[in-house]
């Protein structure tokens, strides 16, 4: 199991449970969760599973990436991407670029 998979079965198992513990070990102390609208540190994240809810959200998630890149447009810069699977097959695959 690759480590992207390892952290969203501890994020699932926390939500179901309402139990942060494991999810605090995959993060940095520096750890940020940046969304569009808000920015949480780690023990506001850790918080956030501990409140538990829904974690269905990612039960499809079947691929998590992050690399480096550039493109020809000049754009340096980190891209973040996740694919989600039903029945064995793709059906959505997203990109974020960051900074």
């Amino acid at each position: 199991m690759s480590l992207a998979t390892e952290f969203l079965q501890a994020c699932k198992e926390g939500f179901a449970n309402k139990n942060s513990s494991s999810v605090g070990e995959f993060l940095t102390d520096d750890f940020l969760m940046i969304s569009p609208v808000t920015t949480r540190p780690k023990q506001g994240f850790l918080g956030l599973v501990a409140e538990g809810g829904n974690p269905a959200i990612i039960e499809d998630v079947a691929v998590v990436g992050y690399n480096t890149t550039s493109d020809t447009t000049g754009y340096n810069g980190k891209v973040l991407w996740c694919g989600r699977k039903r029945d064995g097959r793709f059906y959505d695959f997203r990109l974020a670029r960051l900074g």
